[in-house]
């Protein structure tokens, strides 16, 4: 467990929600279903200690997302041009950060699939995946306590068509070396695996990360 109070109680809270979901998802005892309510109740005041909302308030937002409670998978394209600049877009979620191309994967959709659409979506650039830079968890690389668990593979691509232009996903795109990328105000987690795509690219990995 981790060594920051706060961070600890926030993945206390998340396994003590998972075990309440998932209960509430297979029970069929009424008396067992409130014993899970409860411990659905429990998780948002574990929470309140390291969170400003309020226990009803985290509770509610609990509750509307009942169910099986499993980790969840996005996936990231990393995109070199010939100059071996990496390929970043800037948000337009309203904090105008800078990252990869990507997002959560689809259902019935591979993580390479994931990535190869979210590009196209995000820059109208059409690329092929080609190798796995690394699989990293997002609570070890983001800077704060993630509401969600995601499970986020990198996977590098090449493009081979399409008309690069914006959409209403992102502000602006461009391509970036290293130095470029790591001044730019970047989303969460993407620190480090910008500086991993940078080591693929270098030819520095002799295997995909694993964070």
């Amino acid at each position: 467990m981790t060594a920051d109070p706060g961070r600890a109680l926030a993945e206390l809270s998340a396994e003590v929600r998972a075990l309440a979901a998932n209960g509430l998802h297979f029970a069929g005892d009424p008396y067992d279903k409130a014993r899970f309510e409860r411990l659905l109740e429990i998780s948002a005041e574990l929470l309140t200690l390291a969170d400003p909302r309020t226990a009803a308030r985290i509770t509610e937002e609990y509750r509307g997302a009942v169910g099986l409670r499993t980790p969840n998978t996005a996936a990231d394209a990393a995109v070199f041009d010939d100059r071996d600049r990496l390929l970043l877009v800037q948000r337009a979620d309203g904090s105008a950060t800078w990252c990869m191309p990507g997002g959560i994967c689809d259902v019935g959709e591979s993580p390479s699939e994931a990535a190869v659409r979210e590009c196209f979506e995000e820059t109208g650039l059409r690329v092929e995946p080609r190798a796995l830079i690394g699989l990293y968890d997002n609570r070890l690389i983001y800077d704060h306590r993630p509401a969600w668990h995601l499970y986020i593979p990198v996977v590098h691509c090449e493009v081979v068509g399409g008309e690069p232009g914006l959409t209403h996903e992102t502000l602006d795109f461009g391509w970036f070396t290293e130095a470029e990328a790591t001044a730019l105000p970047l989303f969460r987690g993407y620190p480090t695996k910008i500086a991993d795509a940078f080591r693929f690219r270098r030819g520095e990995l002799a295997r995909p990360v694993l964070h």
